[in-house]
Formats: structure tokens, C-alpha cells, sequence
């Protein structure tokens, strides 16, 4: 069993009625990124969404790296975790305040790109993690996330506890990243 099928039986462990499509196969899903191009002109090849059980990945799966699709839905269980706890609050909560300033949906995003940390330090230690946090404040305060924190030294300072707390292995014994390293590695 490679990290793929680990990974994936860890998400449907969680998430029984799992789906993964490809959201250029879904109308309303390629109408939301003609919506989307003028703001945020790489959602529909570079982005992927999740609603419910449901997630739409950029590209068809047999056509993305299978490590690569591993770290997709590591990421995107947190999100599912998160819908699962919080319900119709976390999405009110994910799409308060658009599109500009300090919202939630930081929030959401910060816990759910900790796995992409995790993955980062996991293949190249903490200045792979250092450099992988400062991707991530690059689309917390751009148009990937439609403006979602004001500034990039302060989405930088937001992202810092997480950013320690993986370097410093913190969050390894830690729900629901405990079980995802657990899955992402050998």
C-alpha cells in the first residue's frame, strides 16, 4: 500500500461518502471559475474545493502525482473535519467578509495548510517548512483567497504558532495530524 492508498483510506475512514471529481466535469463548478478568472485567474488548474464529502481537485485524479494527490486530501480532511464539527457555521464563517480583510476563512485555511507544513518538514526539514509558510502567506494575502488577511508580514505573523509548533513537532500527537503523518509516512 503506497502513501496514496493510505492516505485516501484515512480520508474515507472519515469521510465514508467520499467523492472525488474533477470540477471542470461540473457546471457550476467551471461557471465559479469564470467567475473567479478576473480575481483569481489559476483557480480552475491550480485550486481545488471541497463541500461537504465532496472534493473537486483541479484536474482529472489519475492525472495528478500520486504523492502530490496524497498531500491534496490530507489537506482538504481538515477542511471536511472541519465541516463535519462546525456545520453551517463554518460555511458562514468561510465566506464572511468577502473578499477583503481579516476573516475566517484564515482561520479554516491556517489549520488546513498545517498538514502542507507537516508534508514540508516531513520532506525537507524546517527551512523547507520556513519556505513552504511563506508560499502560503503569499495566497493568504492575495487573490488565491480573494484578499483574506490584510498584509503579508502580518498573514506571516498570523501563520508563526503553526509554523513553530511544526517545526517543534507539536502538533504530531495532535487530531487530526497525527493520523495523517501517520498515513503520509512509510
Amino acid at each position: 500500500m503506497d502513501r496514496l492508498d493510505r492516505v485516501l483510506a484515512l480520508v474515507r475512514a472519515r469521510v465514508p461518502h467520499l467523492r472525488i471529481v474533477h470540477k471542470r466535469e461540473v457546471g457550476w463548478m467551471r461557471a465559479v471559475g469564470r467567475l473567479l478568472r478576473p480575481i483569481n485567474p489559476a483557480f480552475e488548474e491550480h485550486f481545488t474545493v471541497v463541500i461537504g464529502a465532496t472534493i473537486y481537485l483541479h484536474a482529472a485524479p489519475d492525472q495528478i502525482d500520486r504523492d502530490a494527490l496524497a498531500a491534496i486530501l490530507a489537506h482538504e480532511l481538515v477542511h471536511q473535519l472541519d465541516q463535519q464539527r462546525w456545520g453551517p457555521l463554518f460555511y458562514l464563517s468561510y465566506a464572511l467578509l468577502l473578499p477583503v480583510g481579516r476573516t475566517a476563512r484564515a482561520f479554516w485555511e491556517r489549520r488546513a495548510y498545517a498538514v502542507d507544513l507537516l508534508i514540508a518538514r516531513e520532506r525537507g526539514g524546517p527551512g523547507a517548512v520556513r519556505q513552504r509558510s511563506r508560499i502560503i502567506a503569499n495566497h493568504f494575502t492575495g487573490g488565491s483567497y480573494l484578499w483574506m488577511w490584510p498584509g503579508w508580514r502580518a498573514a506571516n505573523r498570523f501563520l508563526a504558532p503553526t509554523v513553530q509548533a511544526v517545526i517543534d513537532e507539536g502538533l504530531d500527537d495532535v487530531e487530526p495530524y497525527r493520523s495523517i503523518l501517520a498515513a503520509w509516512r512509510p
